[in-house]
């Protein structure tokens, strides 16, 4: 095992301190379900790790005036637990149900989900269907809002400054009567790493137009995106069986475009059309 120093803050400006002082040679744990297990394959050579688990002000959930206001150390047990998140973003409740095993959802943070920036993360491509923004304070530069379709750069690496902490996520309240859809696959039932998942939002006016659509594939290019191109075949139209199949075989061809044809694409394209086909028609059902 690796030596490193070990730091545990009790308060958001402790950490931040902290963070001012050692910068890029700090890495900073909650859960650890990601960094511990880095850390033992040596993969990562930190100086010094910095515990925020214990830091109240980065826990909980809570609503605010138009949006919900998620902790980065709450875990995804908390957040499956949430009459909050249950109530306005089921599709964020499932996909935090997805990860891995009870063991890991009892300590796993949505915090660390975003801040490792995995292609095969379950809750990140959620919070960016819900076109979620970070909160992040330095020292240095007090705090600062960005959205999160900015914040990822490449896989596992973000766009945050090295004396930046995650701080809250926040995701604005949908209109009534939106409707929304998670689906994961994974190797096996528990404990997988995700092969594929896919989050939808899509809302109808009276007349049975879509008037918004936000598909969000994930594990299945480096950084999770918005399939805009697969949205605007759909968008303002009535959702015919003809045009979900065109939609659902633009958002293939996007991924293939992006990542090239490897080994699993002859697997991938068929697997994601059917789901994200299923799902769209469940949805304007």
């Amino acid at each position: 095992m690796q030596r490193f120093q070990f730091h545990s803050a009790r308060s958001i400006d402790e950490a931040l301190s902290y963070l001012s002082d050692k910068r890029e040679r700090c890495k900073i744990i909650a859960g650890g379900t990601d960094l511990i297990p880095a850390l033992r394959l040596e993969d990562l050579h930190p100086e010094f790790v910095l515990n925020i688990l214990e830091i109240e002000q980065l826990r909980g959930i809570q609503e605010e005036d138009h949006s919900i206001r998620i902790g980065p150390a709450a875990t995804f047990t908390e957040m499956t637990e949430s009459g909050l998140l249950n109530r306005h973003f089921p599709l964020l409740v499932q996909a935090a149900a997805s990860v891995g095993g009870p063991q890991v959802r009892n300590r796993g943070t949505i915090g660390g989900n975003i801040a490792n920036a995995s292609p095969a993360a379950d809750v990140l491509p959620a919070v960016l269907a819900f076109e979620g923004d970070l909160e992040l304070q330095s020292k240095a530069s007090g705090k600062r809002m960005i959205p999160l379709a900015h914040a990822i750069t490449s896989p596992y690496k973000t766009s945050f400054r090295s004396d930046e902490m995650l701080t809250g996520i926040l995701i604005k309240k949908l209109p009534q009567g939106t409707r929304m859809a998670f689906e994961k696959l994974g190797r096996r039932n528990a404990m997988a790493r995700a092969r594929m998942n896919i989050s939808i939002i899509l809302r109808l006016d009276q007349a049975g137009t879509i008037t918004e659509l936000r598909i969000v594939p994930g594990a299945v290019m480096p950084v999770a995106r918005r399939a805009k191109e697969a949205e605007q075949k759909l968008l303002g139209l009535k959702p015919e069986p003809s045009l979900i199949e065109t939609s659902v075989g633009a958002l293939t061809q996007e991924m293939v475009r992006v990542t090239g044809q490897r080994w699993s694409t002859e697997y991938k394209v068929p697997v994601l059309k059917n789901i994200a086909r299923r799902l769209l028609r469940q949805l304007v059902a």
